[in-house]
């Protein structure tokens, strides 16, 4: 038995909304397919833009070093390395490991890390406010976590236009208790 016919006041079933034209022709759920298309083919910041970006990415991480295995903040984090926060000063030049949950995924990320400079308590900084904390530069990294690092950076620029941008010159930033971005 087929329904019976609705007039024109009759506002279509949930069933129907997705066939229904829009006032161009168009269905909905090809309005929605462009759309997804539409934002999958923005194309991913330059390289060049990518190397210099620095985002937020707070989150618990184990910091690795020859004193053993602590407990630290991620602040921020980038192609060429990461901010962490930690109270006691941390010599610059030591390798360390650290190692964190990936969002979305049971691997960790870990990386071997050099600290590149030191932000001690209180010390003023010229371009933004930081705890104290080490900045520490990538040296080692698998592919995989490089791509998904590569990929989270990608991302967060498509959804945030006006992202931060840090310009780290390391190894090359040196000075201890300052941010090497600030002048």
């Amino acid at each position: 038995m087929l329904p019976p016919a609705a007039d024109s006041n009759t506002p279509p079933r949930p069933c129907q909304r997705s066939l229904t034209p829009s006032p161009t022709g168009a269905s909905v759920q090809t309005i929605l397919m462009t759309r997804a298309l539409s934002r999958a083919r923005e194309a991913a910041p330059p390289e060049s833009v990518l190397r210099q970006l620095r985002i937020p990415f707070v989150r618990k991480a184990s910091l690795v070093s020859r004193g053993g295995t602590e407990e630290v903040f991620l602040i921020d984090i980038g192609l060429a390395g990461a901010f962490v926060e930690r109270a006691s000063a941390m010599v610059i030049g030591d390798v360390v490991e650290i190692r964190f949950p990936w969002p979305g995924s049971e691997i960790p990320f870990s990386t071997q890390c050099r600290v590149a400079w030191w932000h001690p308590s209180g010390a003023p900084l010229s371009s933004k406010s930081l705890p104290p904390g080490a900045g520490l530069q990538f040296l080692e990294m698998s592919e995989a976590d490089r791509g998904r690092l590569h990929g989270l950076l990608v991302d967060y620029c498509r959804q945030n236009p006006r992202v931060r941008r840090f310009l780290r010159h390391w190894p090359e930033a040196e000075r201890q208790g300052d941010d090497p971005t600030a002048g």
